[in-house]
């Protein structure tokens, strides 16, 4: 996106709370309201939770700032003005004169479960703490498909059933037509995306594209189907050539996505190397990033805990596309972090969280000249959370066929109504990060400055290092029960 895509583009507006990486590299940033600041209701909730909540900040704005939607709103109504077209701004009418209760309110009459639910007495605490209202769920806890079990609803599919063949012709083409696993398009050591089948009534469409293909778009939608006798038999080019680990970015206890990532004490507990002394001027900021790493897949590549490490993904498109190691960004785009010892994960199985502020042109240039060694970028005041590379240098989005077509037939998510084809959130095309293998190398001893082992693996106490008296801990040893 940042080497290939945005230097296409004319103008990039942001609007954000944060100083974020898209700040810095936008054109202009309209700068939002945090949700303590809110000026008009918001309203939220989501399917693993069975209640909603309608809120409002109680803090005056301490900047120049505006709600999302106004900022939405004056946007399009400047552009309106300029067009001497009245619409723009009539589309966000209630959003400009900060009655977004009405837009609420619209949501609560076309839900089935908050139909009859009035903004007013939510907000008033008619239904339990002011802001706050149960789903209408029959059960408590939510029940799936409670009603069409118990009390044979149609079920929200093209003919109320759940079926096992799907007759849509893309799905027979795709050779998704009936229930079967594929393999993941990535992380897998066998044939990636192979569908794992002996069913005589999958025969998908290759398209002509042969097995020994790498590039992502060709793996994403070529469809072959195999049996397990002979997939077992496949191996994934990738995982030959030394890919052999399989990379997870769940979220973090310590942010919210990526949000709060700069905050020193954030940063300080995110991580097994927080410093608020920043004693190591490595460190970007008070903290480093870490990837979990199992203890002997570490240490058979002679890697030692708290060690720097380059993690790399597929060089066909990562960091980025027509990547040369002579490339400025390059060093920019590829990522570093620390290692940490963790028994917990499986031999081949990597861990870093989820979304931290990645690196950016300046912010490389100021860990690497400024003489305190902050990733704190000139100009902007952006920080990043680490040395080199992001996240986004590993993952990126599977855009699989079937989560694509237009015949795709489901319930509206926020409506009693049936509709045809794709919707956000349902089927919104993410990144997979468990579809991501990486190879990981050393880059630098973890000691201070980058010279011998990082200090706290010589006191006993760390996983793959543990001394007398941790293993005797371990073990129940150390306490004695008299009775």
């Amino acid at each position: 996106m940042i080497k290939n895509v945005n230097p296409g583009i004319e103008l990039i507006i942001v609007s954000d709370i944060e100083m974020t990486a898209s700040v810095e590299y936008a054109d202009f940033a309209l700068a939002a309201n945090s949700w303590a600041e809110f000026q008009s209701l918001e309203v939220t909730a989501s399917c693993s939770n069975p209640f909603l909540q309608i809120w409002k900040g109680g803090v005056k704005p301490l900047y120049d700032t505006r709600d999302d939607a106004r900022i939405m709103g004056e946007v399009a109504k400047a552009l309106g003005d300029r067009l001497n077209d009245k619409r723009f701004a009539d589309y966000w009418k209630f959003a400009l004169e900060g009655k977004t209760e009405v837009y609420i309110q619209r949501l609560l009459d076309s839900s089935l479960t908050t139909t009859g639910y009035q903004v007013g007495d939510i907000m008033a605490g008619r239904y339990g703490e002011p802001g706050a209202a149960l789903m209408m769920f029959r059960t408590y806890p939510r029940i799936a498909f409670y009603e069409q079990i118990n009390d044979s609803l149609p079920f929200y599919t093209a003919d109320g059933r759940l079926d096992s063949y799907c007759d849509i012709p893309e799905a027979i083409e795709y050779g998704e037509n009936i229930i079967s696993h594929r393999e993941g398009p990535e992380a897998t050591p066998y044939l990636p995306n192979v569908i794992v089948t002996s069913s005589r009534f999958v025969k998908p469409d290759d398209y002509g594209i042969p097995l020994t293909a790498e590039g992502w778009e060709e793996r994403t939608v070529r469809n072959v189907a195999l049996g397990w006798d002979k997939v077992k038999q496949t191996k994934n080019p990738l995982w030959e050539k030394g890919y052999k680990f399989y990379c997870l970015t769940p979220k973090t206890r310590h942010r919210v996505h990526s949000s709060w990532s700069t905050v020193d004490w954030t940063i300080i507990l995110d991580s097994n190397f927080g410093d608020p002394y920043r004693m190591d001027k490595r460190l970007p900021g008070p903290g480093d990033h870490q990837l979990h790493m199992n203890p002997q897949a570490a240490k058979d590549m002679g890697i030692e805990d708290g060690d720097y490490v380059y993690v790399d993904a597929n060089s066909a498109d990562r960091p980025y596309i027509g990547w040369k190691p002579s490339d400025p960004f390059y060093k920019v785009a590829r990522l570093m972090l620390r290692v940490k010892y963790n028994p917990a994960y499986p031999y081949n199985i990597v861990m870093l969280k989820h979304a931290p502020f990645m690196a950016t042109e300046k912010s490389v240039k100021a860990h690497e000249t400024r003489p305190d060694g902050l990733a704190m970028s000139e100009g902007t005041g952006y920080q990043a959370n680490l040395r080199y590379g992001s996240q986004q240098s590993l993952t990126r989005d599977w855009s699989m066929p079937m989560h694509q077509t237009d015949t795709l037939f489901h319930k509206q998510k926020t409506a009693m109504q049936f509709i045809f084809g794709g919707e956000a959130d349902n089927h919104a095309l993410n990144t997979v990060p468990k579809e991501t293998l990486v190879k990981v190398t050393k880059a630098e001893d973890g000691g201070m400055g980058g010279k011998g082992k990082w200090e706290a693996v010589e006191t006993g106490y760390t996983p793959g290092h543990e001394g007398d008296f941790m293993k005797r801990y371990l073990s129940g040893e150390t306490v004695k029960v008299k009775k």
